[in-house]
């Protein structure tokens, strides 16, 4: 794939940096970046990216900002329940988080870090302990219901085409013995699976026992 070659309208910053690396990992994935290929994209000399970027590990942290910055805080209503407050924050990560799959990687492997990465954190965090859980039960009940997006999200990323998955279901069913595993039997008829259905089931389950908890 050729370069995409720098032009005097588009000056090298921060804001372009970051947003062509997301690019890149949004179309090739997080192997592809390396500041040397960053560069070639930019089509400047990599060592220039080091003046707005000081190592990798920073821009890493940009890309997590910027996939952060793209939830939906305004989806917030306060007026609304607690229940469903939590809900629509969660929809809106699964949204932004399904918009940059590949950098999904990246997104665990490092908090935010930046104020603008820590908003949709405080918004959350918010609405749990508005709806009466004590501090560190309110971030306790946001990491848990972060980590149930992000395997969501992993989930979706590798679904296959739902004819595929319907035929793994199959053969996979054929395979299983109704005697020996009869529970695992029942639910592989239970096909085809939708995945937005299980998000609701599961993350609402979460969501009601972490205000039962209060």
């Amino acid at each position: 794939m050729s370069a995409r070659k720098s032009s005097p309208a588009s000056p090298l910053s921060r804001e372009r940096i970051v947003e062509t690396a997301l690019a890149l990992v949004d179309r090739e994935g997080i192997d592809a970046l390396s500041m040397r290929r960053l560069g070639s994209e930019l089509g400047v000399d990599p060592m220039a990216i080091y003046y707005h970027v000081p190592n990798k590990d920073a821009l890493l942290d940009a890309i997590v900002e910027a996939v952060m910055t793209e939830i939906d805080l305004t989806a917030d209503d306060p007026s609304a329940t607690a229940e469903e407050r939590a809900m629509v924050a969660a929809r809106a990560y699964r949204d932004a988080m399904l918009a940059h799959a590949n950098a999904l990687p990246i997104v665990l492997s490092r908090s935010p870090a930046t104020p603008a990465a820590l908003r949709p954190v405080e918004l959350l965090v918010g609405i749990l302990r508005d709806a009466g859980l004590p501090t560190r039960q309110a971030v306790a009940g946001m990491n848990v219901l972060a980590a149930a997006v992000r395997g969501a999200v992993g989930m979706y990323a590798n679904d296959p085409a739902p004819a595929d998955a319907e035929a793994q279901l199959r053969t996979l069913g054929q395979s299983v013995s109704a005697g020996e595993f009869p529970n695992l039997h029942a639910a592989l008829t239970c096909f085809p699976t939708d995945l937005e259905e299980d998000f609701e089931f599961g993350v609402r389950a979460l969501v009601r026992g972490l205000l039962d908890s209060r």
